[in-house]
């Protein structure tokens, strides 16, 4: 069974087309989702970046950081992919890069199978995040300074009348535990069916949320029989929260990429360091060939 990789981008493409020549394979299919705001993105030159991996693109909708559109997004991806019924999936960022060549990647999931790569938050999160309703949390970061402040004084006035000191949105659904995590993933063909056949209901739970993405699946997955199958440790994923929000990858950085135990790292800025992706890039294209 081939994987399927599961990206969400909106710029930065210098960095999704090395990302998109990194995971160009016969065992890979790969689904893309360009934020519906982006409008110098050219699909044309895309669709033809990728010689081995089959390329699909899937309906755009308008993405907003921090609100429920983001995981709408996730949702659309993986029920656009699980048609084809993969071994794995994996979600990434279009500023993504894997950190180990492709015949590495798959024959750890082949080592691995079964488990389900989903990182959690222990604890020291906000509950308040699900706990409270964020009704206008797909606008907190809007570009337009004149509708943000509206967004500022409208979402206070609306915490106001609603979110009452013991209010608990949460309690509408009490046989869940509520959990949090990073939002990138690989998972399994059955593990990602039973996410989209729970649609309806994360959009109950989740949809006024703050920052949702981070919720919704660690949620419905530690509340169900794949439970013992999460990894809760690691998504394979070389993040840096103690640097940056993430931390941006640059050119010294790069002996700790390539030496990591992860399989992807992000996220790289070609207008910040355009070198250490280029180094990546080099080494992994070198390893393929050897």
């Amino acid at each position: 069974m081939k994987h399927a990789y599961l990206i969400i981008a909106h710029n930065n493409f210098y960095t999704l087309e090395r990302l998109l020549k990194l995971l160009d394979d016969d065992k890979n299919d790969i689904y893309i989702h360009i934020d519906k705001k982006t409008k110098d993105f050219d699909f044309n030159y895309f669709n033809k970046v990728c010689k081995k991996s089959t390329v699909k693109f899937i309906n755009r909708i308008n993405v907003y950081w921090g609100g429920y559109s983001q995981v709408q997004c996730e949702l659309n991806l993986l029920k656009e992919a699980i048609v084809n019924d993969y071994e794995y999936y994996h979600l990434l960022s279009g500023v993504d890069l894997p950190i180990k060549n492709q015949d590495y990647i798959h024959e750890f999931f082949e080592k691995n199978k079964g488990k389900e790569f989903v990182r959690f938050m222990k604890s020291g999160w906000d509950y308040n995040r699900v706990a409270k309703i964020h009704l206008l949390n797909n606008y907190c970061k809007i570009k337009n300074k004149f509708k943000y402040y509206m967004y500022i004084i409208a979402n206070k006035l609306i915490s106001k009348t609603i979110n009452r000191e013991n209010y608990d949105y949460t309690k509408k659904f009490k046989k869940y535990k509520f959990m949090k995590g990073d939002n990138w993933f690989s998972i399994t063909n059955e593990c990602a069916k039973y996410i989209c056949a729970n649609e309806d209901n994360i959009k109950n739970m989740f949809k006024y949320a703050a920052c949702p993405d981070e919720h919704f699946m660690h949620t419905i997955l530690y509340n169900s029989r794949f439970k013992e199958k999460l990894s809760y440790e690691t998504c394979l994923r070389e993040i840096d929260w103690n640097r940056g929000t993430p931390y941006t990858y640059k050119i010294d950085d790069y002996k700790l990429l390539i030496s990591s135990e992860n399989l992807f790292a992000r996220k790289f800025d070609y207008e910040i360091d355009k070198n250490i992706i280029d180094m990546i890039y080099n080494f992994l294209i070198n390893s393929n060939e050897k």
